[in-house]
């Protein structure tokens, strides 16, 4: 057990694993209990500092990023969410003797917070996660509930052939024959998302509680949609017919891209990222061109700001099935929660601290919830279709 220990610290040192580390590591995580686990990383990092000595926010965050890094699990790992709740438990020694503005570490209660983190909880009831379901609106106003419909051809708005595969909308063109433009819009519920295949052949992936209007076929100058909430494109190319997104007094203007848009009505600011290519996001009289890896982000009161060097996997981990929390606020994670779930959030307490975490979306609501309280910095109840935040 001792020479198990001293491996587990130095491969937690290295820079990279080989692909051996990395199974020796999941492995012994998987089948090690939370409380040595803990105990292991919790006493060598005392070690390794003065009782006295203060740690920088910086430092305490790459702690943190590292442990995430190396204990990175592939989507298609089995149990994921076990694993995972280890890997938190691990970070969450770390979180639970680092106080968030301060961060000093407190010795003597170093041991009685990583304890209390790993103290079991049971819920009174459970939510399911959000799954594949929207609603298509046609061209005469009559709607279409697409996860109550089978696949196959559902209707003919246009010139254009509607059909549905596998949770995937797709208008494919019947001849190339003008006709006059008809606009279908595709929207999710809370606790829904979708994919569209437009009549150009963009990809298009709806979040929760979002919509896309669109025309059946692209007969302008210009292929024009109208979006609300967040929205994944990866636009086909085509030089000669720009494609424009608008969204409240705002666009984004491209030729052929992967981007993000987010611009849900209670979330701080409309932000825009730029995966791949190149887009111009215009409001009022400003416009900005971003680069990949650039955000741009439009605030209540009209201010844009835009960010180089955007963690991209981030912005569009919900796409992948993923709740990518890093350095985020209870507010900001609550918002992507009630809004998967289809749940509504109460607060009993404020909640100050900054969290990391990595979590799947396909988790039942109370295993994100005891995720979160691993780090022994909130607690919360499941009441209904309510999460409580409790003090």
């Amino acid at each position: 057990m001792k020479d198990d220990k001293k491996y587990l610290l130095e491969l937690l040192d290295k820079k990279e694993l080989s692909v051996h580390e990395k199974s020796w590591l999941l492995n012994y995580i998987e089948n090690t209990d939370q409380d040595v686990l803990m105990k292991i990383l919790e006493g060598s990092f005392i070690n390794s500092l003065n009782n006295s000595q203060p740690i920088n926010s910086e430092k305490s965050i790459k702690i943190l990023a590292e442990i995430h890094k190396k204990i990175h699990l592939p989507e298609t790992q089995p149990n994921v969410f076990p694993l995972w709740i280890k890997r938190v438990a691990v970070a969450a020694c770390f979180i639970g003797i680092m106080a968030t503005g301060a961060f000093y570490l407190i010795k003597k209660n170093a041991t009685n917070l990583a304890a209390n983190h790993t103290r079991s909880k049971t819920f009174s009831n459970d939510v399911n996660a959000g799954s594949t379901k929207a609603t298509l609106t046609l061209a005469n106003g009559s709607k279409v509930v697409l996860d109550d419909v089978k696949n196959g051809a559902l209707s003919n708005q246009g010139n254009t052939k509607v059909t549905k595969t596998n949770g995937k909308l797709a208008y494919n063109p019947i001849n190339t024959g003008l006709t006059d433009n008809v606009y279908n819009t595709v929207s999710t519920p809370r606790g829904g998302h979708y994919q569209v295949v437009l009549p150009d052949g963009s990809q298009v992936w709806l979040n929760a509680a979002s919509s896309i209007r669109f025309p059946t076929a692209f007969t302008g100058k210009e292929r024009t949609v109208e979006i609300t909430g967040e929205v994944y494109f990866e636009v086909a190319k085509d030089k000669t017919l720009p494609f424009v997104v608008k969204l409240n007094n705002s666009e984004v203007r491209v030729f052929g891209t992967h981007f993000n848009v987010m611009a849900y009505d209670d979330e701080p600011a409309v932000e825009t990222t730029l995966l791949e290519g190149s887009v111009q996001f215009s409001s009022g009289s400003s416009s900005y061109m971003l680069k990949p890896g650039e955000q741009s982000e439009l605030n209540k009161s009209g201010q844009v700001m835009v960010t180089a060097d955007v963690d991209v996997d981030n912005v569009v981990a919900w796409k992948n099935n993923l709740f990518n929390f890093q350095n985020a606020d209870i507010e900001s994670i609550m918002r992507q929660l009630s809004r998967w779930y289809d749940v509504d959030v109460v607060y009993n307490k404020t909640v100050n601290d900054r969290f990391f975490a990595e979590i799947p979306s396909t988790s039942k609501l109370s295993e994100v919830l005891k995720a979160l309280e691993l780090t022994g910095k909130v607690d919360f109840d499941i009441q209904g279709r309510k999460i409580i935040v409790n003090p």
